[in-house]
């Protein structure tokens, strides 16, 4: 597993996807910390969190 190293510009990021229509989220791997953090920088979005095949399972069942 490589990690960053270097600062990470999410909220450049989540501010990116924002404008370039993303409206939903979708966290993979365990935890619900970036959702929360992209919540935090607008309100208007959405997230899932899927950690699991069964939330997987659940989640595609929304779509």
């Amino acid at each position: 597993v490589i990690l960053p190293s270097g600062p990470v510009r999410w909220r450049e990021s989540v501010l990116f996807m924002k404008a370039q229509g993303v409206d939903t989220l979708v966290e993979l791997g365990a935890g619900k910390v970036l959702g929360g953090l992209a919540k935090r920088i607008d309100k208007e979005l959405s997230g899932s969190s899927v950690g699991t095949p069964a939330d997987i399972d659940a989640f595609l069942k929304t779509l």
